[in-house]
């Protein structure tokens, strides 16, 4: 048996939280304990899945606090040595964590790990990034960053090496050692949705510990569960990828350069969503949202 915990955080996912769940059981060999963590889903499917899945341990919350809030929940039921946090729409494959366990055990500098992460029809997800600071705060600089100046990071390189060590690893896989995850202060909960993972992994790195992509393993993930169930989530969601950025460049940049992400990601979001709202009811729905956020942020600094 393994000494492994597998945390999950579910919000009406269900169709891929049981291919999900199955994969987990099929491993050839036995987890420890895999924890659920339903995030107020609120719609009788819980009941059903506690039933089903009885060697699984649900958590039933009765908000959804978002992403950081689950994965800190369920963490808290984790009395193993190492902790994996899974997306509800990822498969595993069958023989996955019976030598990649010990392989990370074996290799103790590898303290953040994830791997190789393809889509429904085999596609690269590419799981992984450099970090955001205050030049490259918009995602197509950041891949001309990559491109020019930083080809070691490029997607290709990354992806393509056996082991890789990008700066950030994404929280649809993220396995960590208990006392590691103790030591960088569990998952930032002011972060609702977005971020998150790349905060975890900043703040591993001031603590010296390094990420890392073992690619010789793989699973399937299928974006979007979650977030994309009807029009009001998905405005919702994608308002947050924007938001979180705000969060992240208050959290980790400094004095004028914070002053900089922040104007810069004001001026490139408006620009985009007043654009498009004229074509898209989703981005419609953003921009009222941003708007809102924006003005709320502009007068309680006042």
């Amino acid at each position: 048996m393994l000494d492994l915990s597998i945390v999950i955080v579910n919000y009406r996912c269900w169709d891929k939280l049981a291919v999900c769940l199955k994969s987990i059981k099929m491993q050839s060999v036995t987890i420890r304990k895999v924890i659920v963590v339903d995030n107020f889903s609120n719609d009788g499917e819980l009941e059903i899945f506690s039933i089903k899945f009885n060697w699984v341990h649900f958590i039933k919350e009765q908000v959804n606090g978002g992403f950081s809030y689950g994965c800190n929940i369920g963490a808290q039921y984790a009395n193993t040595k190492w902790i994996l946090f899974l997306n509800p729409d990822t498969k595993i494959p069958k023989t996955c964590f019976e030598n990649l366990i010990p392989f990370c055990d074996n290799n103790p500098d590898y303290r953040l790990i994830s791997i190789n992460q393809l889509g429904d029809q085999g596609k690269q997800t590419y799981p992984f990034g450099i970090f955001p600071n205050f030049l490259n705060v918009l995602s197509p600089i950041r891949s001309l960053e990559r491109i020019f100046f930083r080809p070691s990071q490029s997607k290709k390189v990354i992806s393509q090496n056996q082991i890789s060590f990008p700066d950030w690893i994404s929280g649809s896989f993220i396995l960590i050692r208990n006392d590691d995850f103790t030591k960088i202060g569990e998952w930032d909960e002011s972060f609702w949705m977005y971020y998150e993972d790349i905060d975890l992994c900043k703040r591993a790195q001031n603590n010296q510990m390094k990420c890392v992509m073992l690619n010789q393993w793989s699973c399937i993930h299928s974006h979007g569960g979650a977030s994309r169930k009807n029009i009001d989530t998905r405005i919702k969601t994608k308002s947050e990828v924007i938001i979180s950025s705000h969060k992240y460049a208050e959290k980790h940049f400094k004095g004028i350069g914070r002053f900089i992400a922040h104007i810069l990601i004001f001026i490139s979001s408006i620009i985009e969503l007043f654009i498009f709202s004229l074509f898209s009811k989703v981005k419609r729905g953003m921009f009222f949202v941003m708007l809102r956020y924006w003005f709320l942020k502009t007068t309680s600094v006042k």
